[in-house]
C-alpha cells in the first residue's frame, strides 16, 4: 500500500508539473511579424491555384473524368467520381497537406513555400495544358467573344450585323442556344447537325443533347445550379477553417513556431489573426439573412438569433465543464477564468440583431467602426485598459474581464464582416442598397473594384490607428488596431481569391459563348459545300468549380470546428505533445486533420447537414 501511495503521489506530482509546463508553453508570447502571418495564410490561396491547375489541365483528374462521362446515367456517374476516395485524396494532398506543412515544417520558409506551390501549378499547366483549338482561335477573331454565360440575357438582341445581313439574304432562322443548369454537361462537347426547313437548309449546334435549339432572335442563359455558392468565397471560408483547425492542435507541439501562438497582451501572430478572421468570415456568411426583401418583426429576428446563439452558448458551457473535469491546462489571461471563444461566438447574433434596426440608416461597416472607436476611447481614456490588465479577479466580471470586454472588438469585426457579405453574396453588389437587381450575375470585375476600394480605405484606417495614434495591436483586448488589422487583411484576402478565380477563368469562355460563336459560323457556311463547312467546336477543359472537400467543410463548419476541438483535447490527454519529435508530431497532425476533413467529406457524401 505504501509503494502504491507513493507511486500515486509521484504520478500526481508529475501530472501537475506537466500541466504547469503546458500552461507556460502557451503563455507570454510576443508574436511575430504581420507579413509572416499573411504569407503563411496565403498557402490557402496558392494551394487552391494548384488544385485548379491539376483539375483543369491534368487529363487524369476527376474533373476530366466527369467531363468524359456520357450515357443515360451521366449525373450518377459524375456524382460517384466527385465523391470517390480518389477525389478526396487529391483534395487532401493538394489543399490540406501544403497548408499543414506551411505552418509547421516549412514555417521558416513561407516565401519559398508559396513560390514553390505556384511554380508547381505553373509546371502542371505548361506540361499538361492542351493547346488552344484552332477553330476556337478563328471564332475568337471573327466573332465577339463573351467570357460569361450571364453576359447574355433574355432581353439582349444579337448585335452582329454581318450575321443579320446573312439571315436577311438567305431568309434563315438564327439558332437559339439555351444554357442548361448542369455546368459539367454543358461542356462535354458540341456536335454539328444539319437541319431542314421549308425555305432553306441551315446548321444548328447541339451540346450532347443537353442544349435545346430553336429558332428566334434572342439568346437566353439560365442560372447555374451546380455551383450556387461563389467559388472564391467558399474557398476563402473553408481555407480559413482548415488553418484554424490545424493551428489549435499544432500550437501544443514544438514543430509549430511559438511566434505563431496567441500573443499575451500586445503583438501580432498567426493565431491572433485566425481568431479575428473566424469572426469576420462568420459575419460575411450571416449577411444572407439581411438580403431578404421582407423585414421580419424585431421579436421574430431575436428569436432566430437566440436559436443560433443557444447551441454555441451550450458548447461554451460544455467546454468549461469538461476542461475543469479533466483538469485540462488553462490560459486564464486569454479570455478569463470561465469565458471561452464559444461564448464570444454565441453572443454575437444577439447583439447584431440589436443593431439591425439601424442598418436602414447606416452601413454595418460604419456601425462596426463606431463600436470599435467608442470601445477604444474607453480603453485609452476611461481606464478600461488598466482594469483589464491589472484589476484583481474578485467577481464574475473581473474573473472574465478579457473575454467580456474584448467582445466589443469582436462585435465590431463581425459587423464589418456582415457589410462585406452584403457586397459579396448577392448577384448585384449594390443589391442591399437598391433592393432590386436586373442582372442575373454581377460582373466579377465590378466586385473586385469595390473590394479594392474598401481595402484601401481600411488600410488607411489601420495606418491611422497603428502608425499615427500609436495604438499597439492587442488580440487580448480586441482593440482598434486589432480591429483594423483583421478587417483589412480579410477584405484583401477575399479580393485575392476573387482575382485568382478571374485569372484562372479569364481566357476560358463558357459553353454558351462557344456555342453562340459556332452557331454563327454554321449559319455563315450553311449554303456552302460540305467540304468547306467548319467542324463543330469542342470544349477541351472542364469548368472551374469549388473543391468538393472545401464544400464539405463549409457545409458543416460548426460541426467541423467542434470535432477539431474535441480531438485536440483527446490528443493532449493521451500524448505528451511538448516532448514529441517533429516527424512524429507531423504524423499526428496529419492523421488528426485527415480525420477532421474525412468526417466532413463523409457527411457530405451521405447528405448530412448537422445543425448544432
Amino acid at each position: 500500500m505504501g509503494f502504491e501511495s507513493a507511486d500515486a503521489v509521484a504520478a500526481a506530482t508529475a501530472a501537475a508539473a506537466y500541466k504547469a509546463e503546458k500552461e507556460a508553453w502557451v503563455t507570454g508570447h510576443t508574436g511575430g511579424s504581420m507579413s509572416e502571418a499573411t504569407l503563411v495564410t496565403a498557402s490557402a490561396l496558392t494551394t487552391f491555384i494548384l488544385w485548379a491547375c491539376i483539375q483543369k489541365y491534368h487529363p487524369k483528374s476527376p474533373a476530366h473524368q466527369m467531363l468524359l462521362a456520357t450515357g443515360s446515367s451521366t449525373k450518377q456517374t459524375k456524382t460517384k467520381i466527385r465523391n470517390s476516395f480518389g477525389s478526396y485524396l487529391l483534395d487532401f494532398s493538394t489543399l490540406v497537406v501544403p497548408m499543414l506543412l506551411g505552418c509547421t515544417l516549412f514555417a521558416d520558409y513561407a516565401y519559398l513555400w508559396s513560390f514553390a506551390t505556384l511554380a508547381f501549378a505553373a509546371v502542371i499547366k505548361s506540361v499538361s495544358g492542351p493547346s488552344e483549338d484552332e477553330i476556337l482561335k478563328k471564332e475568337k477573331k471573327r466573332f465577339k467573344w463573351k467570357d460569361s454565360d450571364d453576359d447574355f440575357t433574355a432581353e439582349e438582341e444579337d448585335d452582329d450585323e454581318d450575321v443579320r445581313n446573312k439571315k436577311k439574304s438567305s431568309n434563315e432562322d438564327e439558332t437559339l442556344i439555351q444554357d442548361q443548369q448542369d455546368d459539367q454537361d454543358q461542356q462535354d462537347g458540341f456536335r454539328q447537325r444539319k437541319g431542314h426547313s421549308s425555305k432553306a437548309d441551315h446548321a444548328t449546334v447541339e451540346l450532347d443533347d443537353s442544349v435545346a435549339t430553336v429558332g428566334g432572335k434572342k439568346l437566353k442563359a439560365t442560372k447555374h445550379e451546380d455551383n450556387p455558392h461563389k467559388i472564391f468565397l467558399s474557398v476563402y471560408r473553408a481555407g480559413m477553417m482548415i488553418l484554424t483547425c490545424i493551428a489549435i492542435l499544432a500550437v501544443d507541439f514544438p514543430i509549430f513556431p511559438r511566434r505563431f501562438g496567441k500573443v499575451e497582451v500586445y503583438g501580432t501572430s498567426l493565431m491572433d489573426l485566425g481568431v479575428g478572421s473566424f469572426v469576420f468570415s462568420s459575419g460575411v456568411v450571416s449577411a444572407r439573412g439581411y438580403l431578404k426583401k421582407e423585414t421580419l418583426p424585431f421579436t421574430k429576428q431575436m428569436m432566430i438569433a437566440l436559436r443560433t446563439s443557444i447551441p454555441l452558448l451550450v458548447l461554451g458551457l460544455g467546454r468549461y465543464i469538461s476542461t475543469k473535469g479533466v483538469d485540462y491546462q488553462e490560459h486564464v489571461t486569454e479570455y478569463g477564468m470561465h469565458w471561452n471563444f464559444f461564448f464570444t461566438l454565441g453572443f454575437l447574433p444577439i447583439f447584431v440583431t440589436l443593431f439591425r434596426s439601424l442598418a436602414d440608416y447606416i452601413r454595418f461597416s460604419l456601425l462596426g467602426t463606431g463600436v470599435a472607436l467608442v470601445y477604444q476611447y474607453f480603453l485609452t481614456y476611461g481606464g478600461l485598459e488598466e482594469y483589464i490588465q491589472h484589476a484583481p479577479r474578485v467577481d464574475i466580471i473581473s474573473m472574465n474581464k478579457e473575454g467580456i470586454f474584448s467582445f466589443a472588438g469582436y462585435l465590431a469585426i463581425f459587423l464589418v464582416g456582415v457589410d462585406v457579405g452584403l457586397y459579396v453574396l448577392p448577384n448585384d453588389p449594390y443589391f442591399f442598397m437598391r433592393k432590386k437587381s436586373n442582372k442575373k450575375k454581377a460582373k466579377k470585375g465590378k466586385l473586385a473594384m469595390i473590394l479594392l476600394s474598401l481595402f484601401f480605405l481600411l488600410t488607411m484606417g489601420f495606418i491611422t490607428s497603428y502608425g499615427i495614434l500609436r495604438v499597439p495591436v492587442s488580440r487580448q483586448m480586441a482593440n482598434l488596431s486589432y480591429f483594423f488589422w483583421v478587417i483589412t487583411f480579410n477584405t484583401g484576402y477575399i479580393l485575392c481569391f476573387l482575382l485568382a478565380e478571374i485569372a484562372i477563368t479569364i481566357n476560358e469562355p463558357s459553353a454558351l459563348a462557344i456555342a453562340r460563336a459556332q452557331a454563327k459560323a454554321n449559319l455563315s457556311t450553311a449554303t456552302s459545300s460540305s467540304s468547306k463547312k467548319r467542324l463543330a467546336a469542342t470544349v477541351q477543359l472542364p469548368p472551374l468549380t469549388c473543391p468538393p472537400l472545401l464544400e464539405a467543410v463549409n457545409k458543416n463548419g460548426l460541426a467541423v470546428f467542434l470535432v477539431a476541438n474535441i480531438m485536440t483535447g483527446l490528443v493532449n490527454m493521451t500524448v505528451k505533445t511538448l516532448y514529441t519529435p517533429n516527424l512524429q508530431a507531423l504524423g499526428i497532425l496529419t492523421a488528426y486533420i485527415a480525420v477532421v476533413t474525412g468526417l466532413a467529406w463523409s457527411w457530405q457524401v451521405m447528405g448530412w447537414k448537422l445543425k448544432l
